[in-house]
């Protein structure tokens, strides 16, 4: 699990939730082993998203990192799971996640994830969505 530091105050965490990832419906209750490919994809799709949420050059981030900074209490306790659609490029085309409560936080987050360049094309026969957690939490205070 990486944990990456938000320059706007917020702490988020990227780590891979396999949730989805189970085999289609052959009568076998085993979940398959994930294969090695995937979990390296996800692990360098979780990487670029976390530092695409720390850009302070981008207005939507700002926005939503402000956000969470004025409603600590709406930062859900539990990872934030979003699902991500992404093309044989290596463009996610579609977000999905749990309302953070706030219609232009949602926008925020969707927008900046939403049509993000991941470093490479999915692996091959990889299932989608592709499934992550974002854990967000208040920052904790800096140390001189």
């Amino acid at each position: 699990m990486g944990v990456w530091q938000w320059r706007g105050g917020a702490r988020i965490r990227g780590w891979l939730i396999l949730a989805g990832l189970a085999a289609a419906s052959t009568g076998s209750t085993a979940e398959p082993a994930v294969p090695a490919t995937w979990q390296a994809y996800a692990s360098s799709a979780s990487t670029a998203l976390a530092e695409r949420l720390a850009r302070t050059d981008d207005p939507r981030v700002v926005r939503l990192q402000a956000f969470l900074q004025q409603h600590p209490d709406t930062a859900p306790a539990t990872p934030l799971a979003v699902s991500l659609w992404i093309d044989a490029g290596g463009t996610v085309i579609r977000s999905q996640f749990a309302s953070l409560g706030d219609a232009q936080a949602d926008a925020d987050l969707s927008a900046v994830l939403d049509h993000a360049p991941l470093p490479g094309s999915p692996p091959p026969g990889m299932r989608q969505p592709l499934r992550l957690g974002l854990g967000v939490q208040p920052a904790e205070p800096a140390v001189p």
